[in-house]
């Protein structure tokens, strides 16, 4: 997500199993790895959502957190261009903070019901929904509100 947030950066999360969040273009998310089968119960999630630092330094797990931003929500078309441009039903989107040169061939995608567009603000180097395609609702934790490390850096995420 850099430039937008770095390896070492840490935000807080609204997780949308507490809070009813309505997710929007521009939104970034935080949300389990697409290929895998959410199986916590909320008890465990909200003992996890107490969590203030992960000092775990181990590789990732099947049940990873990845963080991006939103493209697209269920029944829009999107639209990747050579050039990097990104259309959502059409109207050119505009992010801030992004590195927009794309390495890919033009994208048609149609967003499913129940499923969400995600794409990374490094948009060269960034593995999201242009390989895995759109993640299903049930994978996302919520919406990451606030970097609040490194302190110097405390700032609002989504705009």
């Amino acid at each position: 997500m850099e430039p937008t947030l770095n390896i070492d950066d840490r935000v807080i999360v609204l997780k949308d199993k507490f809070i009813n969040v309505n997710y929007e273009i521009g939104d970034v998310i935080v949300f389990y790895n697409p290929n895998y089968a959410y199986k916590k119960n909320t008890f465990q999630e909200f003992y996890e959502s107490l969590q203030v630092w992960n000092f775990n330094n181990e590789q990732l797990t099947i049940d990873t957190a990845f963080i991006k931003r939103v493209i697209g929500l269920e029944g829009d078309v999107i639209q990747i261009n050579k050039n990097g441009e990104i259309l959502n039903n059409g109207i050119i989107l505009e992010i801030d903070n992004v590195i927009e040169e794309n390495i890919y061939k033009d994208f048609v995608y149609i967003v499913e019901k129940n499923t969400i567009f995600v794409l990374g603000d490094n948009r060269k180097n960034s593995i999201d929904s242009r390989i895995y395609g759109a993640i299903n609702k049930e994978q996302i934790i919520g919406i990451a509100a606030y970097k609040i490390y490194p302190f110097s850096e405390i700032q609002k995420i989504n705009d």
